[in-house]
């Protein structure tokens, strides 16, 4: 990921058409959430912590970690005025340094898509889940009209799936959660969640 892009983006980067996705998203993972005893999430590439900072309200303790500090100042931001107790703030280099931070949940939303190394992104949320903890991954689905040098075109579910598998993960599922109009990179596009358990 670019630091420097997103450190750019981070005092604009709350669109009416984001709040409005993450809002959708959100109305996706609640069944996901409603009923389970998970004390602990970490919204890894939390950005402005558009998804982070709503789930508060279903988690003990909620940790965001971005690689872009202007996007975390902004999460700061909604968590100071929002006078929430059980969120903190954290970069992924200080997440690497601690080995016994682990967290019953992991969210990664729409945060593939920008690292080139899909295989390497998804061995390190294992690292960091209890045992049965669960990754929730949200992403697009692939697709063919989309073309940019920078982030991935979507994903297969079946490859992430069979990358979730080899790396260890005892159950993976995965279903289309929305279809959204000029969503990615101003295409239509699908949108899925993808849930695997240690």
């Amino acid at each position: 990921m670019e630091t420097n892009v997103f450190d750019q983006m981070a005092n604009q980067y709350d669109t009416d058409d984001r709040i409005q996705l993450a809002k959708c998203i959100l109305d996706q993972l609640g069944p996901f959430l409603q009923n389970t005893n998970e004390n602990s999430l970490l919204d890894f590439g939390c950005g402005t912590g558009l998804l982070g900072i709503p789930l508060c309200s279903h988690y003990k303790n909620v940790m965001l970690c971005d690689n872009s500090s202007s996007m975390l100042e902004v999460a700061n931001f909604k968590i100071n005025s929002q006078g929430i107790k059980n969120a903190k703030t954290m970069s992924p280099s200080d997440l690497a340094l601690d080995k016994s931070f682990l967290v019953d949940n992991i969210l990664l939303s729409l945060v593939l898509l920008h690292i080139p190394d899909t295989q390497s992104i998804l061995k390190f949320p294992y690292d960091h889940l209890k045992p049965n903890g669960k990754l929730l991954i949200v992403d697009f689905c692939k697709n063919e009209k989309v073309s940019h040098p920078k982030i991935h075109t979507g994903f297969k579910l079946e490859d992430l799936e069979s990358i979730l598998t080899t790396i260890g993960y005892q159950t993976v599922s995965s279903n289309v959660i929305l279809e959204e109009k000029k969503v990615f990179m101003n295409h239509d596009a699908s949108l899925f969640l993808l849930i695997a358990e240690k």
